[in-house]
């Protein structure tokens, strides 16, 4: 939610550059410029993590190692509690770095391969003298074990770790000189979606146990919102919009920021989710467009963004957006829902817009169908079960009546016999002999045996 005072911030950003010359000839000069970051403007507040996010290439890494002046910056300032860090000398900084450090991306290439994890994570306690050099042993081993990790591996290499222990070495290293404020380059990029999400909750954890603010650069947008609390979208080279990350992923803003968002992958195939397609590559930022720089690829673009570079101001509290459809007279002064809902619908009527999942009527119909089904079966259960139970009954009484009748009956017989015989109603026949046996006077009865065929040789009668 929106803080309505925020507090004053930690680290602000403003105007920040950063080009790279290219060089051309044996004389070496400088024919052109790849601006990767190209006028920087943010803020990071006490204890709180801001996400940085954006297409591969649009300067995010860059920003995080020109801020802590790991690559030098061309122009701009970074205040760090009300100091530039961009105008202090070598020595000064050195009493600054201490509070700013930074977990990078590839946690093998950042460990020297030679050192043990002692030297690796002590190093920098014996340059700053904050630990006395025969406390800094056991001041790793509980470093390591505040992360996850024993105590025991202080005397192993790099190469005897898996990519999770080399980054949870990696925080260790950085929570040694107990900073203020962490670049985390996407420090869970490259790691297991399982170990990621260790990683993660063990970054929270710190955060809140060593009051730590963090720039949280990342691809992955379901991490950024788990962690973050603002985030900034960048797109070649400068942020297009900055908000709360509930504000954020509610009513994304800036055209760009709503097709990053609608290109995160939907969990449920039951439920239907519009994605916009963009058309075209990204610049070169060797040879950015004039105005907005989104504006070859935005489906709502007009003659003003192809000459005019948007200002990021401020459509809500607490969230700043870099474009012009917001200041057009259709949308200024409007609340900023109502406002999004209007870009919403230019940005899709100009868009290629794609459908994935199932389709939601076609899901509910068939769902319907289904449970109507069911239901009949059910039913037809519950009738047969009543019909079976109804002639048990039946059956039940019958016998209990014949069951009742049965003495009377059999009283009732031997009356009813004696009767019909004095009436002649009834005779007796004599028995007679069967046609197969005959018999003479002294002569025992024998059956008549009827002659049959005898077949010849071959089994066939003549």
């Amino acid at each position: 939610m929106a803080n309505l005072t925020p507090p004053e911030p930690l680290i602000q950003v403003r105007g920040l550059k950063k080009w790279f010359p290219i060089k051309k000839g044996i004389m070496g000069r400088t024919v052109g410029n790849v601006k990767a970051v190209d006028g920087l403007d943010f803020n990071i507040y006490p204890q709180q993590t801001l996400g940085l996010v954006g297409e591969s290439g649009c300067g995010k890494t860059t920003a995080g190692r020109s801020l802590l002046r790991l690559i030098e910056p061309t122009e701009g300032e970074a205040l760090y509690k009300g100091v530039d860090i961009f105008k202090l000398s070598q020595s000064e900084l050195r009493r600054y770095r201490q509070n700013l450090q930074i977990i990078f991306q590839d946690p093998f290439s950042s460990l020297n391969p030679r050192m043990t994890v002692e030297s690796l994570i002590g190093e920098a306690l014996g340059v700053h003298k904050l630990v006395p050099e025969a406390e800094i042993r056991d001041h790793v081993k509980a470093l390591l074990e505040r992360v996850g990790l024993q105590g025991s591996y202080v005397s192993r290499y790099p190469h005897e770790f898996s990519g999770g222990q080399r980054q949870r070495i990696g925080i260790a290293r950085a929570l040694a000189m107990k900073p203020e404020f962490i670049v985390c380059d996407e420090a869970v990029s490259a790691l297991d979606v399982s170990v990621q999400a260790q990683v993660i909750n063990l970054l929270k954890e710190l955060q809140s146990e060593f009051n730590l603010s963090y720039l949280f650069i990342a691809h992955d947008l379901s991490v950024v919102r788990h962690i973050s609390d603002r985030i900034a979208v960048m797109y070649l080279g400068r942020v297009v919009e900055v908000a709360d990350c509930d504000d954020l992923f509610k009513h994304p803003a800036h055209p760009y920021t709503q097709a990053l968002l609608s290109a995160i992958p939907e969990p449920s195939p039951s439920r239907v989710k519009e994605r916009i397609i963009l058309q075209g590559d990204v610049p070169s930022p060797i040879n950015p467009p004039d105005g907005c720089r989104f504006h070859t690829r935005c489906p709502a673009a007009f003659a003003r963004c192809r000459s005019e570079v948007p200002e990021l101001r401020e459509v809500a509290v607490g969230h700043k957006v870099a474009c012009h459809l917001y200041t057009e007279p259709s949308n200024a002064g409007l609340a900023l829902n109502q406002a999004w809902l209007n870009v919403t619908k230019v940005v899709k009527s100009g868009a290629i817009v794609k459908s994935t999942g199932r389709k939601r009527k076609g899901f509910v119909a068939e769902a319907a169908a289904e449970r109507a089904r069911l239901a009949d079966e059910q039913a037809g259960e519950a009738e047969l079960a009543q019909a079976v139970e109804g002639a048990t009954q039946a059956a039940a009484a019958g016998q209990d009546a014949l069951t009742g009748a049965a003495p009377a009956m059999i009283d009732a017989a031997p009356l009813a016999t004696e009767r019909a015989e004095n009436s002649g109603a009834i005779s007796v026949p004599e028995p007679e002999l069967p046609d197969r046996l005959t018999s003479t006077p002294g002569q025992t009865l024998k059956p008549r045996v009827e002659e049959t065929p005898i077949a010849d040789d071959g089994g066939w009668e003549d």
